[in-house]
């Protein structure tokens, strides 16, 4: 993703102390990072880009379990958010940032698919519903909500707002046009940077720290979206476990800073590695063949989970099919 003419730099971090740290790195976890991301990377061009039929790769670990992509933009709801909602040129911006809001909040695009994308200025509730019960009758075990994310706020803002009784559905979509209501999507408009948009979605009932961060990369795919994913983020508790495993020391700097560090100096952390990131990258444009601030955030967010299962302390929960 490009950097917009909008983007505020280092947004939200102390770029000096970013610029001078002289962090204590763990060496070992450094290379299981560096195989992770390059190895997970592998796989996406054989099986995503050339098709490649399996195995993708000879880690035991990546071909039993199922981990998220280097690249956010690469992983299957994402992608499918990224067609129909952030690029659906039948969708208003307000609908377009609405209803980025709301996949978010069941963050599964089949569900999304049965009553959406949405235009919410003319919504029929009996019509949802309806589409809700057809869809039941022939899908008897389905459930609506995925749980990749950690949902109960979202839903407990739904409760509150409009009773504990009835379709919890129905009940979010609510939430969400009471957003609408409350001027969220001119509040956004108006944002002078990036923690700003951030700042304004965690404001509202049912967005946490974790979902907003999620929310605001989400908008960043709308073209006309005036920030990118590239100068501002948010450490997850995730993430921070991973930073943990990869810093013995921060030198001082927040999590956050410490991602815009590793950014910043992936090529003299990773290149003794073998770390080639135009060729790794090869499927992306010339200007995006890098570690983007998104991408350093999200392979915190794995890497724990790879460790774990490397040195027998656990194992992800959802097996993969790459054998």
């Amino acid at each position: 993703m490009e950097t917009r003419p909008r983007d505020v730099p280092y947004c939200g971090v102390r770029k000096s102390v970013i610029k001078h740290a002289k962090p204590h790195l763990h060496q070992e976890n450094i290379k299981h990072l560096h195989h992770w991301f390059t190895e997970r990377y592998r796989i996406h061009l054989k099986k995503d880009i050339k098709r490649q039929p399996k195995p993708w790769t000879d880690d035991p670990i990546l071909r039993k379990y199922r981990f998220c992509n280097v690249r956010r933009e690469q992983d299957k709801e994402s992608r499918w958010l990224i067609a129909n909602i952030a690029l659906n040129k039948k969708l208003s911006y307000e609908n377009r940032l609405l209803n980025c809001i709301l996949f978010r909040f069941f963050n599964k695009s089949e569900t999304i698919s049965i009553f959406g994308p949405l235009d919410f200025a003319k919504i029929s509730y009996a019509d949802i519903e309806k589409q809700f019960a057809d869809y039941k009758r022939t899908h008897l075990n389905y459930v609506s909500f995925s749980n990749a994310f950690y949902m109960s706020g979202p839903k407990g803002a739904a409760n509150r707002a409009f009773g504990k009784a009835g379709d919890i559905r129905i009940k979010t979509i609510k939430l969400v046009e009471s957003y609408k209501n409350n001027t969220l999507v001119q509040r956004i408009k108006k944002a002078k940077d990036q923690k700003e948009v951030f700042e304004i979605l965690k404001s509202y009932d049912g967005i946490g720290l974790f979902l907003a961060y999620q929310i605001f990369v989400d908008l960043t795919y709308m073209p006309d979206f005036p920030f990118s994913e590239n100068e501002f983020t948010i450490a997850g508790p995730g993430c921070k476990k991973g930073l943990d495993l990869i810093f013995r020391d921060r030198d001082g700097m927040t999590y956050e800073e410490a991602l815009f560090w590793l950014r910043d100096n992936q090529n003299n952390v990773f290149g003794p590695l073998g770390y080639e990131p135009k060729k790794l990258f090869s499927d992306l444009p010339v200007s995006d063949r890098y570690l983007n601030l998104m991408a350093v955030e999200g392979i915190h967010c794995e890497i724990s989970k790879y460790l774990r299962a490397l040195n027998g302390d656990g194992r992800p929960r959802i097996r993969f099919a790459g054998d």
